[in-house]
């Protein structure tokens, strides 16, 4: 773990820390694979914070290849992954999206990618923020690491100004760290949910 990557974010909750990792996606999917239309995706995970995470957490996993095409055919994934929630027609216009560029094994880089934000709910249930923290920042270079290997500049932490919080700040009996940040909406920063046709 770098300094400079822990220096970046010191001051910055939980929620800005996954809209970056969100950010740093959205243009993994939009440099190598400008061709598709990945809105489906993109509203999964911009939902996130406005939910409460372990709910954001099944909303999102809909969008992630290693669940969606665990199974061969939709009756499978819906009664099984998904407890019959997934609609019939966002199952196909998902499953289509990732026909012929992954096989949802979990071995390709898409598949890697996609994941983060499942693994970055996973880190933090039950943790504080500074348990959290180093592994949520490993994270944060693994997807750094994979838009440098393409040549994919990085979002502007710059855009993160509004998640700063105070650190070491004393925390109330009922009230909760600052550190994990508040529900809002946070699709405005959504290369994805805001392009222009």
């Amino acid at each position: 773990m770098s300094d400079s990557n822990i220096k970046g974010f010191h001051n910055i909750t939980m929620t800005g820390r996954l809209c970056y990792i969100f950010m740093c996606i959205e243009r993994y999917l939009t440099t190598l694979y400008p061709e598709r239309d990945w809105t489906p995706v993109s509203k999964r995970m911009w939902q996130w914070t406005t939910h409460w995470w372990n709910e954001s957490w099944d909303i999102y996993s809909q969008a992630v290849p290693e669940f969606i095409l665990e199974f061969d055919t939709y009756e499978e994934t819906n009664e099984r992954s998904y407890e019959g929630n997934l609609d019939k027609d966002d199952y196909d216009e998902i499953t289509a999206l990732f026909r012929e560029i992954t096989d949802g094994k979990g071995t390709d880089e898409l598949c890697q990618v996609l994941m983060i934000p499942s693994d970055f709910g996973s880190i933090c249930e039950d943790s504080c923020v500074e348990g959290a923290e180093p592994l949520v920042t490993e994270l944060i270079e693994d997807i750094e690491s994979i838009l440098k290997k393409h040549n994919i500049p990085f979002p502007d932490r710059a855009s993160l100004s509004h998640f700063e919080y105070e650190r070491g700040k004393p925390v109330g009996r009922e009230e909760k760290e600052p550190g994990w940040g508040d529900f809002e909406n946070t699709e405005f920063l959504s290369i994805i949910l805001n392009k222009t046709t």
